[in-house]
Formats: structure tokens, C-alpha cells, sequence
């Protein structure tokens, strides 16, 4: 597939929502969207679900994430 569109973070204070909507070309059945977040080289969550709507809790303060 394309990558997702129209993608959202939300930041509250040691948390984060991610929301995006379906690619424009899907090629198949939409299966389930992915969302990976780093704090450097380190992975710190690996999620997957049906929706891209994630709710990712517990980060550190003052730290820089990297989402894919």
C-alpha cells in the first residue's frame, strides 16, 4: 500500500495519540496498521491494531521520539 494520509499527533503531557487515515492505495484488504516509536536507536513501543488511532502512554519527559 501508499503510506497512511493525513497523519495527527496529539501530546499531552507524558502521552500521545497518533491518528491517521486509510493510504489512497490499499492493494488488497486493509489488514492492520502499524506504529512503531524510538527514542534514538532504542524501540520503546511496537504496536499494531485495525484502526490507526494509538494511544501511547507513559513516555519520558523531555525526550525526543521517532515515529514509524
Amino acid at each position: 500500500p501508499s503510506q497512511v494520509q493525513n497523519v495527527i499527533v496529539s501530546i499531552s503531557g507524558n502521552s500521545m495519540r497518533v491518528k491517521c487515515e486509510a493510504p489512497g492505495d490499499v492493494n488488497g484488504p486493509i489488514g492492520l496498521y502499524h506504529l512503531e516509536v524510538e527514542a534514538g536507536n532504542t524501540l520503546v513501543r511496537n504496536l499494531s491494531q485495525s484502526k490507526c488511532n494509538f494511544s501511547v502512554n507513559n513516555l519520558q519527559y523531555s525526550t525526543y521520539y521517532n515515529l514509524k
